[in-house]
Protein backbone atom coordinates (compact mmCIF):
# COMPACT_ATOMS: atom_id res chain seq x y z
CA UNK A 1 0.00 0.00 0.00
CA UNK A 2 1.03 3.38 -0.56
CA UNK A 3 0.45 5.83 2.08
CA UNK A 4 -0.13 8.78 -0.57
CA UNK A 5 -2.71 6.79 -2.19
CA UNK A 6 -5.08 6.62 1.30
CA UNK A 7 -4.27 9.87 2.27
CA UNK A 8 -5.27 10.82 -1.73
CA UNK A 9 -8.90 8.95 -1.02
CA UNK A 10 -8.92 10.70 2.72
CA UNK A 11 -8.52 14.62 0.84
CA UNK A 12 -11.38 13.66 -1.54
CA UNK A 13 -13.58 12.08 0.83
CA UNK A 14 -13.03 15.05 3.30
CA UNK A 15 -14.08 17.52 0.43
CA UNK A 16 -16.76 15.18 -0.35
CA UNK A 17 -18.00 15.37 3.30
CA UNK A 18 -17.50 18.90 3.72
CA UNK A 19 -19.80 19.34 0.12
CA UNK A 20 -22.52 17.01 1.69
CA UNK A 21 -22.59 19.08 5.01
CA UNK A 22 -22.87 22.67 3.28
CA UNK A 23 -25.76 21.51 1.17
CA UNK A 24 -27.55 19.64 4.14
CA UNK A 25 -27.51 22.79 6.26
CA UNK A 26 -29.04 24.73 3.26
CA UNK A 27 -31.50 21.93 2.89
CA UNK A 28 -32.35 21.80 6.05
CA UNK A 29 -33.03 25.75 6.01
CA UNK A 30 -35.09 26.02 3.27
CA UNK A 31 -37.30 22.91 3.92
CA UNK A 32 -40.80 23.84 5.34
CA UNK A 33 -41.22 20.11 6.43
CA UNK A 34 -40.34 19.24 9.90
CA UNK A 35 -39.49 15.61 8.52
CA UNK A 36 -37.18 16.98 6.08
CA UNK A 37 -35.92 19.52 8.58
CA UNK A 38 -34.22 17.22 11.22
CA UNK A 39 -33.51 14.42 8.63
CA UNK A 40 -31.27 17.08 6.69
CA UNK A 41 -29.64 18.40 9.77
CA UNK A 42 -29.00 15.14 11.57
CA UNK A 43 -27.23 14.00 7.82
CA UNK A 44 -25.13 17.58 8.09
CA UNK A 45 -23.78 16.21 12.34
CA UNK A 46 -23.16 13.14 10.51
CA UNK A 47 -21.27 14.58 7.74
CA UNK A 48 -18.80 16.57 10.30
CA UNK A 49 -18.20 13.41 12.44
CA UNK A 50 -17.43 12.00 8.95
CA UNK A 51 -15.14 15.10 8.56
CA UNK A 52 -13.14 14.33 11.86
CA UNK A 53 -12.47 10.64 11.36
CA UNK A 54 -11.23 11.04 7.36
CA UNK A 55 -9.12 13.57 8.62
CA UNK A 56 -8.23 11.25 11.91
CA UNK A 57 -6.81 8.60 9.16
CA UNK A 58 -5.28 11.20 6.82
CA UNK A 59 -3.44 12.35 10.02
CA UNK A 60 -2.31 8.82 11.32
CA UNK A 61 -1.73 7.48 7.67
CA UNK A 62 0.50 10.59 7.15
CA UNK A 63 2.19 10.13 10.34
CA UNK A 64 2.67 6.05 10.65
CA UNK A 65 3.36 6.13 6.67
CA UNK A 66 0.56 3.14 6.45
CA UNK A 67 -3.16 3.32 6.85
CA UNK A 68 -4.21 2.83 10.51
CA UNK A 69 -6.26 -0.07 12.03
CA UNK A 70 -9.99 0.65 12.03
CA UNK A 71 -10.28 0.00 16.00
CA UNK A 72 -7.33 2.60 16.16
CA UNK A 73 -9.96 4.87 14.79
CA UNK A 74 -12.24 7.07 17.29
CA UNK A 75 -15.31 5.63 15.74
CA UNK A 76 -18.75 6.31 16.70
CA UNK A 77 -21.17 4.18 14.69
CA UNK A 78 -24.32 5.93 14.04
CA UNK A 79 -26.96 3.06 14.57
CA UNK A 80 -29.39 4.36 11.81
CA UNK A 81 -32.44 2.77 12.75
CA UNK A 82 -32.76 3.88 15.91
CA UNK A 83 -31.67 7.74 14.99
CA UNK A 84 -34.74 7.62 12.42
CA UNK A 85 -37.14 6.52 15.04
CA UNK A 86 -35.53 9.70 17.07
CA UNK A 87 -36.34 11.61 13.78
CA UNK A 88 -39.93 10.62 12.91
CA UNK A 89 -40.37 10.96 16.45
CA UNK A 90 -39.61 14.65 17.16
CA UNK A 91 -40.45 15.79 13.17
CA UNK A 92 -44.02 13.77 13.81
CA UNK A 93 -44.95 15.93 16.80
CA UNK A 94 -44.35 19.21 15.22
CA UNK A 95 -46.68 18.03 12.31
CA UNK A 96 -50.52 17.52 12.23
CA UNK A 97 -51.77 16.41 8.87
CA UNK A 98 -49.81 14.83 5.55
CA UNK A 99 -47.28 16.69 4.25
CA UNK A 100 -47.65 18.78 1.46
CA UNK A 101 -46.16 18.23 -1.89
CA UNK A 102 -43.04 20.31 -2.40
CA UNK A 103 -41.32 20.17 -5.68
CA UNK A 104 -38.19 22.17 -3.90
CA UNK A 105 -38.05 19.56 -1.17
CA UNK A 106 -38.64 16.49 -4.08
CA UNK A 107 -35.53 17.99 -6.06
CA UNK A 108 -33.70 18.50 -2.71
CA UNK A 109 -33.71 14.64 -1.88
CA UNK A 110 -33.02 13.82 -5.16
CA UNK A 111 -29.81 15.71 -5.04
CA UNK A 112 -29.22 14.30 -1.56
CA UNK A 113 -29.52 10.77 -2.69
CA UNK A 114 -27.41 11.50 -5.75
CA UNK A 115 -24.78 12.41 -3.07
CA UNK A 116 -25.34 9.44 -1.24
CA UNK A 117 -25.06 7.00 -4.30
CA UNK A 118 -21.39 8.97 -5.97
CA UNK A 119 -20.24 8.32 -2.03
CA UNK A 120 -21.33 4.89 -2.45
CA UNK A 121 -19.67 4.31 -5.58
CA UNK A 122 -16.38 6.28 -4.41
CA UNK A 123 -15.67 4.04 -1.34
CA UNK A 124 -17.05 0.39 -3.44
CA UNK A 125 -14.11 1.85 -6.25
CA UNK A 126 -11.77 1.92 -4.00
CA UNK A 127 -12.12 -0.99 -1.89
CA UNK A 128 -12.15 -2.89 -5.51
CA UNK A 129 -8.60 -1.07 -5.80
CA UNK A 130 -7.10 -1.91 -2.57
CA UNK A 131 -4.76 -4.78 -1.18
CA UNK A 132 -4.64 -3.70 1.92
CA UNK A 133 -7.05 -5.11 4.85
CA UNK A 134 -7.12 -2.21 6.81
CA UNK A 135 -7.87 0.26 4.04
CA UNK A 136 -10.44 -2.07 2.82
CA UNK A 137 -11.77 -2.50 6.68
CA UNK A 138 -12.22 1.43 6.65
CA UNK A 139 -13.34 1.91 3.51
CA UNK A 140 -16.18 -1.00 3.94
CA UNK A 141 -17.29 1.03 7.38
CA UNK A 142 -17.23 4.13 5.17
CA UNK A 143 -19.49 2.49 2.64
CA UNK A 144 -22.15 0.93 5.28
CA UNK A 145 -22.03 4.76 6.89
CA UNK A 146 -23.45 5.91 3.39
CA UNK A 147 -25.61 3.55 2.73
CA UNK A 148 -27.49 4.07 5.88
CA UNK A 149 -27.70 7.65 5.11
CA UNK A 150 -29.28 6.71 1.97
CA UNK A 151 -31.85 4.21 3.79
CA UNK A 152 -32.25 7.05 6.06
CA UNK A 153 -33.43 9.53 2.76
CA UNK A 154 -35.01 6.68 1.09
CA UNK A 155 -37.03 5.76 4.32
CA UNK A 156 -38.16 10.02 4.77
CA UNK A 157 -38.71 10.82 1.52
CA UNK A 158 -40.99 7.21 0.94
CA UNK A 159 -43.21 9.25 4.54
CA UNK A 160 -43.32 12.23 2.44
CA UNK A 161 -44.22 11.19 -0.63
CA UNK A 162 -47.19 8.48 0.56
CA UNK A 163 -47.92 8.63 4.39
CA UNK A 164 -50.86 6.32 3.99
CA UNK A 165 -48.65 3.47 2.07
CA UNK A 166 -45.49 3.89 4.82
CA UNK A 167 -47.55 3.68 7.75
CA UNK A 168 -49.02 0.38 6.32
CA UNK A 169 -45.19 -0.68 5.29
CA UNK A 170 -44.60 -0.06 8.92
CA UNK A 171 -47.25 -1.82 10.71
CA UNK A 172 -47.37 -5.09 8.33
CA UNK A 173 -44.90 -6.54 10.80
CA UNK A 174 -48.42 -7.62 12.69
CA UNK A 175 -50.30 -9.32 9.54
CA UNK A 176 -46.92 -11.60 8.31
CA UNK A 177 -45.94 -12.01 12.56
Amino acid sequence: MDVADVCDVMKTAISMEEDSERFYREAAEKAKNPLAQHTFEALADWEVEHQKLLQDVFDKAEATDSCPMISDLDIEQSDIRKAAKRIFDCALEQVEEAPEEDPELTEAYAAAMAKERAAIEFYKSHIAETDDDNEEQLYEFLLGQERGHLELLATTEEYLNDTTYWNFKQEMWIVTG
